[in-house]
């Protein structure tokens, strides 16, 4: 009942850490049969979600601490806005504006860190408090308050910015003219 209810958010959650499909694949079987070993001593509340979130996140970086020290390369932890095209919620987004809104989003995004990233995804994808947020990135809930504030903020400036470039870009191309007084004129 756990699995059905949780794996395609643990799934969704997974990508925002790592971008290799497979591993988060394994590491929720791993987690969902540690939870099987243990059921007799563990007891479900209100909380499971959190429980199963945090242990995703422990896992998956138990993981790739344990491919570094192995392979002895770069493999860096993302958060990668392009994964958003691997997970659920991208299939549900149908409309033609729903899909300018997320392009805008994504390059928005990229001004973000990925712990901002994460924050981000929780709060606003999985709709966790700040409480529930602090549990599972560890950290305080001043700290977590702080960096969803500091990274809606970065994605307004950065939005602002797409914004002005892309307003450019498409005034240099239709040649738009801004006369000292009067109307926009636009030149054909």
């Amino acid at each position: 009942m756990l699995y059905s209810q949780y794996v395609n958010a643990l799934y969704s959650y997974g990508l925002k850490i790592c971008n290799d499909e497979h591993l988060v694949k394994d590491c929720i079987q791993e987690i969902f049969i540690r939870l099987i070993d243990k059921r007799s001593v563990l007891q479900i509340s209100e909380k499971t979600h959190l429980y199963l979130f945090r242990s995703l996140r422990n896992k998956l970086l138990e993981e790739i601490r344990s491919r570094h020290r192995r392979e002895k390369i770069g493999e860096s932890l993302t958060l990668d806005s392009d994964n958003t095209d691997k997970n659920a919620e991208e299939t549900l987004v149908s409309s033609e504006e729903e899909q300018k809104i997320r392009k805008l989003l994504d390059a928005a995004f990229k001004f973000l860190s990925d712990r901002q990233r994460e924050a981000i995804f929780l709060r606003f994808t999985e709709n966790l408090d700040y409480g529930d947020i602090a549990e599972i990135l560890e950290i305080d809930i001043a700290s977590a308050r702080t960096l969803i504030y500091r990274a809606l903020k970065k994605i307004k400036d950065g939005l602002v910015k797409t914004t002005l470039i892309l307003f450019m870009f498409f005034s240099e191309r239709m040649n738009f003219r801004f006369p000292a007084r009067g109307s926009i004129s636009i030149e054909n």
